[in-house]
């Protein structure tokens, strides 16, 4: 039953929504949708009002995304052209955040509904055809903006596990003492197995004198459902389970020290809650990327190899090394990051531009630096002297751990302020100033952003970005606070911390 399009009362200056669009069945699987429900889970302190846009899903789907306090607005069946023209028309507002997630939301789509919101993310599995979205996150690795046909201006790629949203019961890594035996073993090939691949590989893994237990999970829109439980009840060493929620299927997955999965969100799910022997059968052509990258990277094996690896001898020791490099990577920061970039994703463009400091700015600095508001909020209020400050900026701009960046009026060309960064082994340390005349716009987190994202490209070693603020400074915390850095716990009474995490692998 379609619900009718939301004609919300007029707002004034209303709150960002987001917005989240994906369908889910038994044809199609439900990866895209349990990605959005992912994000959604993680993005929900940011923003209080989530719709999920879908077409016709079953019950119980609709009924989790309910459980999961997203708004469910069941769309009609139309053409996907003539869909678009319709969100614009009756759904979407300027001031939303819209995710796509699916194969079929391509460039005109995206063209339509980009001039209807503020910003358009696409997570994307085939990087196959040009996209209008600001944002394309791909949860596979070892992609660039090269791979890509990029048509809206700025457009950002975030691209491997340091971005993979997964649901929270996913997040919670085991210790060492916690490990699961190998000869026991999980086959998840997707909530839907639309190739209907389930029944074979079990029977193949229980042809296998050193398996002791499979445990087989479908979800509820697997379609062979009667047929694979008939044939179940004639196996005495499996255990089928259908439709779990993330917390059981988490906990199932930690007692497991062997998995088959399909090459996508379910492989990253085990190997972020338990990890182990995880082998890959890709169920379709969009899992290639994740395949290679997971294989490449010392993640997983390709699944005709679970037959030779699960018999040797030497399985245990393979394990622990996969799961060493699993837990490597699934460092559970990847909310982090994702809530870092989509607040940062709210910000306007700069308007400036940012130019390595030169010793002719010295005479502006020290004017900077000794400015009474500047001092006031310094951790040293004492005035700079004109000799060391000329000592201390030749020191700075030979430092091949220092990058001085200079932010200039891109209009008028005025210096508008100063951000700084020193770096040590893996962390930057910054410090910011704006010139008055630019104070009270809304500069400063666009300053901090536009010179996180430089450190970044200066120092790829860079894991972490951090800046202090005293507390009495509001206009500075709230600074770091729109930009995305996350508050660290205070580490004196009149002092705060703010962290941007980097990808990291």
């Amino acid at each position: 039953m379609q619900t009718p399009a939301p004609t919300p009362a007029p707002v004034r200056n209303p709150a960002p929504r987001l917005v989240l669009r994906a369908d889910g069945n038994s044809r199609i699987g439900l990866g895209h949708v349990m990605r959005l429900l992912a994000l959604a889970e993680i993005l929900q302190p940011d923003f209080k009002e989530q719709l999920f846009l879908i077409r016709e899903p079953d019950a119980a789907l609709a009924e989790q995304l309910r459980a999961a306090g997203l708004m469910v607005h069941e769309l009609p069946a139309q053409l996907l052209t003539e869909e678009a023209a319709w969100l614009v028309r009756h759904v979407l507002r300027p001031t939303d955040l819209l995710v796509l997630d699916g194969y079929d939301f391509r460039y005109d789509y995206q063209n339509t509904v980009r001039g209807a919101v503020a910003r358009l993310v696409y997570l994307d599995d085939l990087h196959a055809y040009p996209l209008a979205a600001d944002l394309i996150l791909n949860p596979a690795g070892g992609l660039t903006l090269r791979d890509y046909e990029l048509r809206q201006p700025g457009a950002r790629l975030l691209s491997g596990l340091a971005f993979a949203p997964l649901r929270a019961a996913f997040r919670t890594q085991l210790t060492a003492e916690s490990v699961a035996p190998t000869d026991t073993v999980l086959v998840c090939l997707g909530g839907a197995d639309p190739t209907h691949q389930t029944q074979r590989v079990v029977a193949e893994l229980l042809a296998l004198p050193s398996v002791q237990q499979v445990y087989a999970v479908v979800g509820g829109a697997y379609l062979g459902w009667e047929s694979l439980s008939a044939w179940a009840q004639e196996q005495p060493r499996l255990l089928l389970h259908r439709n779990l929620s993330g917390p059981d299927l988490a906990a199932l997955m930690q007692e497991c020290g062997a998995a088959v999965c399909s090459a996508s969100t379910v492989s990253y799910e085990y190997a972020a809650a338990g990890g182990g022997l995880l082998f890959l059968l890709p169920t379709a052509d969009n899992q290639q990327d994740i395949d290679r990258y997971l294989r490449e990277t010392g993640l997983a094996l390709p699944y005709p190899a679970a037959a030779n690896v699960l018999t040797s001898p030497e399985a245990g020791r393979i394990a622990e090394r996969l799961r060493r490099q699993q837990r490597q990577v699934f460092d559970g920061l990847a909310p982090v990051r994702l809530r870092q970039e989509f607040r940062a994703l709210l910000l306007p463009p700069p308007p400036f531009y940012l130019r390595p400091v030169v010793a002719a700015d010295s005479d502006q600095l020290l004017a900077w630096t000794n400015e009474p508001a500047v001092r006031q909020f310094s951790f040293n209020p004492t005035p700079v002297e004109r000799p060391n400050h000329e000592q201390w900026l030749a020191a700075r701009l030979q430092d091949p751990n220092a990058l001085l960046l200079l932010a200039q009026d891109a209009a008028t060309g005025r210096p508008a302020g100063l951000i700084r960064f020193a770096v040590e082994e893996d962390r930057a340390t910054l410090s910011y100033l704006l010139d008055a005349a630019f104070r009270g716009r809304g500069l400063a987190p666009l300053l901090l952003l536009a010179g996180t994202r430089r450190v970044m490209e200066h120092f790829p070693q860079v894991r972490q970005v951090l800046g202090y603020v005293q507390e009495a400074n509001v206009a500075s915390v709230r600074a770091f606070e729109r930009a995305g850095f996350q508050l660290l716990s205070s580490e004196s009474s009149d002092t705060l911390g703010f962290l941007w995490y980097t990808a990291g692998v």
